[in-house]
């Protein structure tokens, strides 16, 4: 289980839902979770493999976005996987982002 105390909220929040007898809405909440914490997954992959691997990490960073947005961490990540592949004028698009 994931030990970040803004995504255990997640878990907080659900479980008090299901006390309530909102399931529907605990059921969003669980899926949020669930979304954040294979995200947070394929962030640690991407930068594990940004130097070595980088068209692994940007496939991971794209993971990260579809299920959580776009953040400053992996912005900076892709353009550091772009520089790595000899990408430097779409490395610099995603510092301009960030």
């Amino acid at each position: 289980m994931i030990q970040d105390s803004r995504v255990e909220r997640y878990l907080e929040v659900g479980d008090r839902l299901v006390r309530k007898g909102k399931f529907k809405t605990a059921t969003a909440v669980y899926s949020r979770y669930a979304d954040t914490c294979v995200a947070e997954r394929c962030m640690e992959k991407a930068r594990a493999c940004v130097g070595t691997n980088p068209v692994q990490a940007l496939k991971a960073l794209a993971e990260v976005e579809r299920l959580v947005g776009a953040s400053g961490e992996g912005r900076r990540l892709m353009a550091e996987a772009y520089t790595e592949l000899g990408q430097p004028e779409i490395a610099q698009r995603y510092l301009d982002t960030v």
